[in-house]
């Protein structure tokens, strides 16, 4: 038994003296401007402009956020301001118009100047009703129901968001609308943090989709009764939402991989997605 120890503590010592540190003589880390933001038609410009950081470096004293940087906007070729910084983001009062053509050029002191090309995809048709009764539940109160219906653009290969909330008068509070449908865009597709939906137009390219959904006895309280919203976006946009959803859906950061975003930046990181946003709110 001590001679079997001895052999053991021999290996470990022999283990330990074979290991050598190598030094890596690598180049010097150039930071990269970082722009993100979601261009909506429901809303004003606001897009985030930071700097990159090295892998293994989670921050620094200065923190990442760019707070002097030039952002300006131009649309179908025209410059039509110069967002501001505020709280965190820069700025531009105007909403972006469905199709048309955006250009985002960003600039801040010595780092290589940047820019995004994108376009708002065309204003999407939407039907939107609400019936207070079809009918009664097993036990006997009433059912409701939101129907809505859209076209699709058959030249192109479309990507959706659907977000439908309610609204609770008692707390004052818009809740996620816990969608029950067996159509085949929600089976099997996972409900995102934010309680919407993504899906593709490949089931109904070109054609009209018409949706139904029904409403419990009860739900919404009060007035405004729900706000449905349907985002249209290109396939980079897509791509990009999902793998920011599947790293958030699994860990974070926290138990899972790193993953790599897709990047319409030119000359940076980031991306800058293009949305058309048909919002519509039911009393």
């Amino acid at each position: 038994m001590q001679l079997k120890y001895i052999i053991y503590m021999g290996i470990a010592v022999f283990a330990l003296s074979c290991q050598k540190e190598i030094e890596l003589n690598l180049p010097a880390y150039n930071s990269k401007l970082v722009v993100n933001g979601e261009m909506d038609t429901e809303n004003p410009i606001s897009l985030e402009v930071s700097r990159s950081i090295p892998i293994m470096q989670s921050n620094d004293s200065t923190g990442y956020l760019i707070k002097d940087a030039v952002v300006q906007i131009f649309e179908n070729g025209t410059n039509i301001g110069t967002a501001n910084y505020f709280s965190g983001k820069y700025v531009l009062a105007a909403k972006p118009k469905p199709g048309a053509s955006y250009q985002i050029k960003v600039s801040s002191g010595t780092y290589t100047p940047v820019q995004a090309n994108l376009k708002i995809p065309k204003k999407l048709p939407v039907v939107l009703k609400f019936k207070d009764s079809i009918g009664l539940d097993a036990f006997g109160f009433k059912v409701g129901q939101i129907s809505l219906s859209f076209t699709d653009d058959g030249s192109v290969s479309n990507y959706y968001k659907l977000l439908i909330r309610y609204y609770n008068a008692g707390t004052t509070v818009w809740f996620p609308f816990e969608i029950a449908s067996n159509d085949i865009l929600f089976i099997n597709n996972d409900k995102l943090n934010d309680g919407g939906y993504m899906f593709s137009d490949r089931t109904f390219s070109g054609k009209t989709k018409n949706l139904y959904f029904d409403v419990p006895f009860g739900l919404a309280q009060g007035t405004p009764k729900f706000e449905v919203s349907i985002k249209s976006f290109d396939t980079d946009y897509n791509d990009y939402l999902r793998a920011v959803e599947n790293y958030r859906q699994n860990g974070n950061g926290l138990s899972n991989e790193p993953v790599i975003l897709k990047t319409n930046i030119t000359n940076g990181i980031g991306m800058v997605g293009g949305v058309s946003n048909v919002r519509d709110t039911i009393y």
